[in-house]
């Protein structure tokens, strides 16, 4: 059996994320046969990326859409096929256990991310944060995996035209202020809610954000 383990879910807007590890026989008996991605050739791809839609399907049977089809336009970006009224945003990250993945529906624009604690994180925070939020975030893996995962957020919502460092802020507010109240985002200056909790599952070895926004207060 392969089972997905719903860590985190979200009423308003419609959004779950969770985990499982790979049981590859399952995982290839569903992708031989899905009807989820119907533009896609699941059972091609190899196991890990298999893992991962799979995941994402379960994460859609969780939120109530067992039959939802989902397509990605030029940019990559999800859409429901038959449902254009409503708008998708799937994650998914691998780690070395298994794979997290997360959806979001909403009447308005959404976005859904899941970043795992990770040194690269510091290496790039330059491309991906002004000096300012650099500053206000400091260096901890934590504050830096969220900052990703909330501008993750905001350019699956609103992009693809925008600049991670130069179009989208984050107004840090301390971990435990963003795990209690969420956290403000603004997209070329336009503010909106974002939320943020982190994905706790025994076993796992790095910790792991998901965000979620913009919502509605």
């Amino acid at each position: 059996m392969a089972d997905f383990t719903v860590i985190f879910k979200s009423l308003a807007p419609l959004a779950t994320a969770g985990f499982s590890t790979c049981n590859e026989a399952v995982i290839a008996e569903w992708a031989a046969a899905q009807a989820r991605f119907p533009h896609r050739d699941v059972a091609a791809l190899p196991p890990a990326r298999q893992l991962e839609h799979w995941c994402v399907d379960q994460a859609f049977h969780a939120i109530g859409h067992p039959g939802l089809r989902i397509a990605h336009n030029a940019e990559g970006k999800p859409k429901a096929i038959d449902r254009p009224e409503i708008h998708v945003s799937i994650a998914h990250h691998n780690t070395a256990d298994g794979c997290w993945a997360a959806v979001a529906c909403s009447d308005s624009a959404i976005g859904i991310d899941v970043e795992a604690e990770r040194d690269q994180l510091q290496r790039i925070a330059p491309r991906f944060l002004s000096e300012s939020e650099r500053t206000a975030l400091g260096t901890a893996p934590a504050e830096l995996a969220a900052a990703w995962a909330i501008k993750e957020c905001m350019f699956k919502a609103f992009g693809p035209a925008l600049d991670f460092r130069a179009d989208l802020e984050v107004a840090w507010c301390g971990m435990e202020s963003a795990e209690a109240s969420g956290v403000a985002g603004h997209v070329r200056g336009r503010e909106g809610r974002y939320r943020l909790a982190q994905l706790r599952m025994a076993g796992a070895h790095a910790p792991v954000w998901v965000a979620l926004g913009p919502v509605r207060d």
